[in-house]
C-alpha cells in the first residue's frame, strides 16, 4: 500500500514508518520537524514533506503529488502542560489542523487511522475505562483530542470514508525524546538514570499508568489496515496491564542499582491513575501478545544507551 503518515518523524510515526516499510509499504510522511526529528527517518526509504497541518495549501500539495491508500494522522502538538500553558498553540496543531486534513481527505475518499488519546477520559475516575464510559478531560489538550475523535466521526458519517480512532494511553519505547520541560516520564527517567542524576516523581509515586510500548501499537495500526472489521467507534489501545510509577521504579533499579529517586509535588493537569479495559481492543485483534513493560523497558534502555553513547 501507499501510506501518507502524517507527524511521520516523532516518536510514534517514526517507528510506525520503519515498520511499515519493513513490511513492504510505500511511505510518505508529513512533518513540520516542531517535535519530530528528520534524523528519525534519515536513513530510511521514505518521501519526506516538511510542512505543517495548520498550512493548508502545503498539506493540499503533499497529497496531490502522491496517490495513496491510507493515512495515518499521528501529527499533534502533544503534552499536557504544554497544552495548559498555550493553549491556543496547542489548539491551532491539534484541532485546525486535523480539520484541514480531514477537508482534504473528504475530497479524495482516503480512509484514515487517528491517534487519540486517554486524556479524553479525564476527571472519570471509573478503572478500568471502556469506550463507552464518559469523558471529562481535565486539560486542553485532552479536549482537543476529544473534539477530534467527535470530527473524524462526524466527516466519516457525512461524506463516506473510512476512519478508525485509537485512544494511546502512555506509549513508550525507543526514540522518544527525553529532553525538554514537555518530556514524557518513561524518557526523562531514563536520561536522568543514565547521567546518575535523582528522578523525579510527581506525587507519591501511586498514581497508575496502562503503559503501551510503541512497537505493539505500531503493530496493530500496521494490522488494521487489513482488517475486514470496520469501528467507527474509538477504541482503547491498552491492554489493561496498569502498574504503579513505584512499580515501574523497581523495573529502573534492576538495570540502574544506584538509582536515586526525589518526589515532587504532582503537576496540573495530570490524571490520577489510568488503565485501559481492553475488551473491545481484544475482539478487533485477536490473539495479540503484547510486549511485557520489563522487556519494553530492556529495549528502550538499551537504545538510549547506544544513542547517547551512554
Amino acid at each position: 500500500m501507499r501510506i501518507a503518515v502524517t507527524g511521520g518523524a516523532g516518536f510514534i510515526g517514526s517507528n510506525l514508518a520503519e515498520l511499515l516499510i519493513a513490511n513492504g509499504h510505500e511511505v510518505s510522511v508529513f512533518d513540520n520537524l516542531e517535535t519530530g526529528f528528520f534524523e528519525n527517518i534519515e536513513n530510511l526509504e521514505c518521501r519526506f514533506i516538511q510542512g505543517d497541518l495548520t498550512d493548508i495549501d502545503s498539506l493540499r500539495e503533499f497529497f496531490n503529488t502522491g496517490e495513496f491508500d491510507y493515512c495515518f494522522h499521528l501529527a499533534a502538538l502533544g503534552s499536557v502542560p504544554r497544552s495548559i500553558e498555550n493553549p491556543r498553540a496547542s489548539f491551532n496543531s491539534n484541532v485546525l489542523g486535523t480539520l484541514n486534513l480531514l477537508e482534504i481527505l473528504r475530497s479524495i475518499k482516503l480512509p484514515i487511522i487517528y491517534s487519540s488519546s486517554s486524556s479524553v477520559y479525564g476527571s472519570n475516575t471509573k478503572l478500568p475505562k471502556n469506550e463507552l464510559d464518559w469523558m471529562s478531560p481535565i486539560s486542553p489538550y485532552g479536549s482537543f483530542k476529544s473534539a477530534n475523535e467527535s470530527m473524524m466521526m462526524a466527516f466519516s458519517k457525512s461524506y463516506g470514508f473510512k476512519t478508525k480512532i485509537f485512544r494511546l494511553f502512555n506509549v513508550y519505547g525507543p526514540r522518544q525524546n527525553p529532553l525538554g520541560a514537555y518530556s514524557a516520564v518513561i524518557p526523562r527517567w531514563t536520561l536522568a538514570a543514565f547521567k546518575n542524576e535523582p528522578i523525579v516523581v510527581f506525587g507519591d509515586g501511586n498514581q497508575k499508568r496502562d503503559f503501551t510500548y510503541v512497537g505493539d501499537v505500531n503493530r496493530i495500526f500496521i494490522n488494521s489496515l487489513v482488517s475486514e472489521k470496520d469501528e467507527i467507534l474509538p477504541i482503547n489501545l491498552a491492554f489493561g496491564n496498569p502498574v504503579t510509577l513505584n512499580q515501574m521504579l523497581e523495573i529502573f533499579r534492576e538495570y540502574f542499582p544506584d538509582l536515586t529517586v526525589k518526589y515532587d509535588s504532582i503537576r496540573h493537569g495530570d490524571i490520577r491513575d489510568s488503565e485501559s479495559d481492553p475488551t473491545k481492543l481484544r475482539s478487533v485483534i485477536g490473539d495479540f501478545q503484547a510486549t511485557s513493560l520489563k522487556d519494553g523497558l530492556l529495549s528502550t534502555f538499551d537504545w538510549y544507551k547506544a544513542k547517547y553513547g551512554f
